[in-house]
């Protein structure tokens, strides 16, 4: 038995072994997928119940492969298994413990790794420290402790031989990366190794624990008084490069719902807190949390929420959260030439691109999709969406710049985090405080996009004073149809505000989603497909709604007496 483990322990440190194993794994997927993809052009209850099975078979094959690998095949898994909103609940089942499943290093390894970090043996720090880690994860494994002075504190111990296992899979990434970009559009029309080279950067970084403790500095400066967050306390004296010492804090997943009906924790207050957390991280300039599965946001018994794991984070630039902004403006404008040259901008369109076309068929989708009256998004309108963004792609040169692939992941697990935590989550109802608060936000910088929007928008509410004293001497239907006309407009610009952050989702999603059908490979294409749908159906509903508002003062206006 002993041999067999050894045996297992050897393979999975072999490179070449490695390598082989992840390569072959993701190139039958790709065919897998191209097959089908081929062969169901136009999707039905039959085609949908084969896709459910397909991707059944290949969450328990990759399941399984990365239980004896670890590595980057636990930390993509225990993506994939946060996508409650696009994958199937059979395909959730075959990866849902593999956040719980990762095999722990003996503890006999870990402490040898703790001493030589600390220079000294571990009691001369800890009074206590668990014999087996209470939480094993693709990096790191964590014991409970108490140091000499009575803190009780978690103690994040990188995981034996962790960073030769990482780089050998980025070898493995690699060689998929090429084959993705040999033989598919998405080679042709992005930079796979500008892809690369962010996610090697950004693992690199989150095999660094002192670099993790300066991010969950930054985060709590960041969040500093804000009511119902916790941030765990840094031991900076005890933590190195590869161990990390923090405050421990009793809690459960935000997910374990036996704990919150327990603790009688209303898990859509819960969510909504959960939402505007991320919303406000992903919209801003500054760092967010790139890695928000459940294993990284708990929840204590009083609801507080507890933020872990500040090892991988993105960034997001002020000109580029100003650049998303203008793209909201164009949306809520319907000014599409500036939504495309924000685009262009920013990276997501190569040179050649056709913008004016891009601007027609922007245009066209949403207008198309309104007359659908898309108030509840069913199977078939998602196969007919796949479809028709599908066309789209192969027209039009669409890229994902790297930069903002992590800011692209992070939206799409807390997406998938929130359909967790509240399956019937409606995030339309949710956006709408925040793109309110955002909007009422008073800057005073010059150039400021919230107040040119506002400026732009309130051109017919600053006609209603000065219109007023021609309203009073009006006959009674003409002022009371000038009321109407001039609180219309007041509504109409108000409810269109709403749309802002609806629309701005659903662009950047989409383009996700063009990368993932550009290079037909399941990493790309499965996991930013949730991201595109729900952002599509949220800036549709909104719009579909004001539609429906203005069809029904129209009417009332038909039905108005003539004086």
């Amino acid at each position: 038995m002993c041999c067999a483990v050894e045996g297992r322990t050897r393979m999975k440190n072999n490179s070449i072994y490695r390598i082989s194993v992840i390569v072959f794994m993701f190139i039958k997927f790709l065919l897998q997928l191209y097959i089908f993809n081929k062969r169901h052009r136009h999707w039905d209850s039959d085609a949908r119940e084969k896709w459910e099975d397909l991707l059944r078979k290949q969450a328990a094959e990759y399941r399984e492969k990365a239980i004896k690998l670890e590595g980057l095949m636990i930390k993509g898994g225990q993506f994939l298994s946060t996508r409650a909103d696009i994958f199937p609940e059979v395909f959730l089942k075959e990866l849902d413990d593999l956040i719980d499943r990762v095999p722990p290093v003996p503890a006999r390894v870990s402490r040898q790794l703790l001493e030589k970090e600390w220079g000294r043996s571990i009691w001369d720090w800890l009074d206590e420290m668990s014999d087996q880690p209470v939480a094993s994860a693709s990096i790191g494994e964590v014991y409970k402790g108490r140091l000499h002075n009575g803190d009780e504190v978690a103690i994040k111990v990188q995981r034996h031989n962790v960073e030769k296992i990482i780089n050998t899979d980025f070898k493995a990434l690699r060689i998929v990366l090429w084959i993705a970009g040999r033989f598919t559009r998405f080679g042709r029309q992005a930079d796979l190794g500008a892809l690369h080279k962010e996610l090697v950067k950004t693992m690199s970084d989150e095999l660094n624990f002192s670099k993790e403790l300066k991010n969950g500095e930054y985060f709590q400066k960041r969040f500093h008084g804000q009511d119902g967050l916790k941030i765990p306390q840094y031991y900076e004296d005890f933590s190195t490069r590869r161990v990390l010492v923090m405050e421990w804090i009793d809690a459960e997943r935000v997910n374990n719902t036996s704990f919150l009906q327990k603790n009688k924790i209303d898990r859509k207050e819960l969510a909504s807190r959960v939402f505007k957390l991320f919303m406000e991280q992903l919209l801003d300039d500054g760092m967010f949390h790139a890695d928000p599965h459940p294993g990284n946001i708990l929840v204590k018994a009083d609801g507080t929420l507890v933020i872990l794991d500040f090892g991988m984070v993105g960034s997001l630039k002020r000109e580029d959260a100003l650049k998303l902004r203008k793209i909201a403006q164009g949306f809520v404008l319907e000014d599409y030439a500036l939504v495309v040259k924000q685009l262009g901008e920013m990276g997501f369109l190569l040179p050649h691109a056709n913008k004016y076309k891009l601007q027609m068929i922007l245009r066209q989708s949403v207008e198309a999709y309104l007359d659908q009256g898309i108030g509840k998004l069913d199977q078939d309108l998602v196969g007919e969406i796949f479809q028709d963004l599908q066309e789209l792609v192969q027209e039009q040169p669409i890229q994902l710049p790297a930069e903002f692939a992590f800011l692209g992941r992070a939206g799409s697990i807390a997406l998938g985090l929130l359909t967790l935590i509240d399956p019937d989550i409606d995030f339309i109802a949710l956006g709408k405080p925040i793109v309110q608060e955002w909007l009422e936000e008073t800057e005073e910088e010059e150039g400021s996009l919230k107040l040119q929007v506002l400026r732009d928008s309130a051109k017919p509410l600053l006609a209603v004073p000065r219109n007023f004293n021609e309203w009073l001497q009006g006959p009674k239907y003409a002022r009371r149809a000038s009321r109407r006309k001039e609180w219309r407009n007041y509504d109409h610009h108000r409810y269109i505000m709403f749309v802002t952050l609806a629309s701005v989702t659903f662009f950047i999603s989409l383009t996700f989603l063009f990368t993932g059908l550009l290079q037909e490979a399941e990493l790309l294409m499965i996991t930013s497909a949730a991201v595109s749908v729900a952002s599509l159906t949220a800036a549709c509903i909104f719009l579909t709604l004001h539609k429906r508002w203005v069809t029904g003062f129209r009417q009332a206006d038909s039905d108005e007496p003539n004086d």
